[in-house]
């Protein structure tokens, strides 16, 4: 049961840090939280290490032993769409040059995160 909770937490942290991408799209969404966009950002990244910190405890004890299987790919993805993030954030002036490439590899990875976890929420409950 408590092997659920943090995969779900780990989900609604996940989410909470894709909200960033909505608050930037959506200005009028921004407008009426009344936070700057870089304190918005500072949220996305923190949920993000928030939600590895949260995704290693789901794993647990399996990660004695890793196997090809849809959450391990999950963390995978979520370390490296993580990654990717705070690294663009933080060296900005460093890949002023690939800024693009960077920021299109982060967003094309955290879909295939969203659909990795989406299968692994249903192979989870679909073998259970």
């Amino acid at each position: 049961m408590v092997h659920e909770l943090f995969g779900w937490l780990t989900l609604l942290f996940f989410i909470l840090s894709c909200s960033y991408g909505l608050f930037k799209r959506f200005k009028n969404l921004s407008f009426k939280i009344n936070l700057p966009a870089k304190k918005l950002l500072d949220y996305h990244c923190i949920f993000g290490i928030i939600a590895i910190i949260i995704g290693f405890i789901h794993a647990g004890n399996n990660l004695s032993h890793i196997e090809f299987s849809t959450g391990y790919i999950s963390l995978l993805l979520m370390i490296l769409v993580t990654l990717i993030g705070i690294l663009m954030k933080y060296f900005r002036k460093t890949y002023m040059k690939h800024k693009i490439f960077w920021l299109y590899t982060h967003i094309i990875l955290a879909i295939m995160l969203a659909g990795t976890l989406l299968f692994h929420i249903l192979t989870y409950f679909l073998l259970q």
